[in-house]
């Protein structure tokens, strides 16, 4: 069976959540943690290579005030030697003017391959699919 152990599923799920916090608290650096030193990560067909591009990247495509995002539907499966495949779908939300109610202003797929290592869950790759 491809389906992992629920401690593993949760922790996954877990990894999901601090990505979550993290960027939408514009905390840069405990992002970048979330990688292995080598992550490939793309959004859309913009690539990075690496946890110091990944993290000035997005330091640089999010410069708006924060929103929420919104992680779901997190499927988690074995990949084989110790890693894990995922998909999940996002939506993110912001508020256009500060006056107004938050309004959803993105919507994807999250395809990302997970390991256990120095410690935690990190994703070894991370691509974010808009829809």
């Amino acid at each position: 069976m491809d389906v992992p152990e629920p401690s593993i599923v949760l922790g996954v799920q877990d990894l999901f959540a601090r990505y979550a916090h993290r960027i939408d608290r514009r905390d840069f650096d405990g992002f970048g943690e979330l990688f292995t030193d080598d992550a490939q990560f793309a959004l859309a067909d913009n690539e990075q290579q690496g946890r110091d591009a990944i993290r000035e990247f997005m330091r640089s495509v999010m410069t708006k005030p924060g929103g929420s995002h919104i992680i779901t539907n997190v499927s988690v499966r074995h990949a084989g030697n110790g890693r894990y495949d995922v998909v999940a779908d996002y939506l993110l939300s912001r508020r256009p003017e500060p006056d107004e109610p938050f309004a959803v202003v993105g919507l994807g797929v999250y395809e990302s391959t997970v390991v256990f290592h120095d410690g935690g869950w990190r994703f070894e790759s991370h691509r974010i699919v808009p829809r």
